[in-house]
């Protein structure tokens, strides 16, 4: 027996694993024009708000809201405006000041040839060298689609240099990790301008507990963001994991309807 495990181990190449192969502290100084979508008002606060407010005060960082935040028919009405409000209320917390409000249908985001041809255009005049996007392995419908719609048209423009993805509903498989400790209070801040989107859900408490978590990765009492970053020029593992998310979501559907 032990033979036959030997050898699978030696030609998966588990042997060469590094005893402690943690993901690596994102180089922030690297980035020069920084583009943000965000799927929904919060998700740029929640998922990334701590490294926004680290890039805004080197940077140039724009923040694209792609749904009018209306909650899919489960919030009051007007709740798409107040929470676009609050959207923009957050971003002068973390110091951002560039932001677009593009207006989709929250819930039912659907890419159609009009919209891609809009997210490009928003993409090449920009011209951004570091584009964050709503991970492809997240839960939430809008997330998976607007991720999947963005990454082949960021690749399309030829400043990008890297894709990062940043969780909101699913952990990452994190290749890097930003210290947020010293700018919690502004993420904090971000967060609690989003009020109604806490009515529904203790977000804070639990993105808090989500980036001392991911803390762990660079010691004790610190707080950390984690990202999928994908440099451009690099073999894209994006198109393998997206259709490993969409198998597992179709799988998950299948079984809590059947």
């Amino acid at each position: 027996m032990w033979p036959f495990t030997r050898r699978r181990v030696l030609e998966s190449g588990l042997d060469r694993l590094p005893l402690c192969h943690l993901p690596a502290p994102l180089d922030l100084s690297k980035a020069r024009r920084v583009l943000v979508f965000a799927p929904h008002p919060d998700d740029e606060s929640l998922g990334c708000g701590g490294t926004l407010a680290l890039l805004a005060s080197r940077s140039q960082v724009k923040v694209v809201l792609l749904t009018d935040g209306g909650g899919a028919g489960g919030l009051p009405e007007g709740s798409d405006r107040l929470r676009q409000e609050e959207f923009k209320a957050a971003l002068v917390q973390l110091g951002v000041d560039h932001f677009e409000l593009l207006g989709y249908p929250d819930g039912a985001f659907a890419p159609d040839p009009m919209i891609e041809a809009r997210l490009l255009e928003v993409i090449m005049t920009y011209q951004p060298d570091w584009v964050f996007l709503p991970s492809p392995l997240d839960y939430h419908r809008d997330h998976v689609r607007i991720s999947v719609m963005l990454e082949p048209l960021c690749r399309r423009c030829k400043t990008v240099t890297h894709l990062l993805f940043y969780e909101i509903w699913a952990p990452v498989p994190a290749t890097h990790v930003v210290d947020i400790t010293e700018v919690v209070g502004m993420k904090r801040s971000a967060i609690s301008q989003h009020r109604t989107a806490l009515s529904c859900g203790d977000y804070l408490g639990a993105v808090e507990g989500l980036n001392r978590y991911r803390g762990l990765y660079l010691g004790h009492d610190r707080l950390a963001e984690a990202f999928w970053v994908e440099p451009v020029g690099q073999r894209s593992l994006f198109r393998r994991l997206r259709e490993f998310s969409l198998s597992l979501l179709g799988q998950m559907a299948g079984e809590s309807g059947g």
